[in-house]
């Protein structure tokens, strides 16, 4: 399947997925998330919606108050028309326990001017639940 978006474009959209991941999580910079999150963008984070840079930030400090050190690793980058898509591995350190953790996932965007406007993203939570000694999540 060919795709409508230039080249370019589509190798723009990688490398702004790929800047999240590196600025808002491996170096810290909680402002990006302001900067690439567009005020309408909605992530289906599993069962959970998260609208908007606010919502993302408040999401985003939770899980910096759980795990530290945040290290992403970024996988395969794919991307058509306006969507891309990047599978990932975390590594970090759970707070509570001291226990290193280390998780999958894969995330699909929609890239607009520049920013996110809507995404998903689905990880390997039975996993790290596994690693921390908890009970698995529920499947229904």
């Amino acid at each position: 399947m060919s795709s409508s978006a230039p080249a370019a474009q589509l190798e723009h959209n990688k490398q702004l997925l790929l800047r999240w991941f590196e600025e808002v999580w491996n170096q810290g910079r909680r402002e990006a998330i302001f900067e690439l999150f567009a005020p309408e963008c909605v992530l289906h984070e599993g069962h959970l919606p998260i609208r908007g840079p606010a919502e993302f930030a408040a999401f985003y400090d939770r899980l910096q108050t759980a795990f530290s050190g945040f290290q992403m690793t970024a996988g395969p980058a794919l991307a058509e028309g306006d969507l891309v898509s990047l599978r990932w591995t975390v590594r970090s350190t759970h707070q509570a326990s001291g226990k290193p953790t280390e998780a999958t996932g894969i995330t699909i965007a929609r890239v607009r001017d520049g920013r996110f406007v809507e995404a998903w993203q689905n990880w390997d939570a039975a996993g790290l639940a596994a690693q921390l000694g908890a009970p698995a999540p529920a499947l229904f």
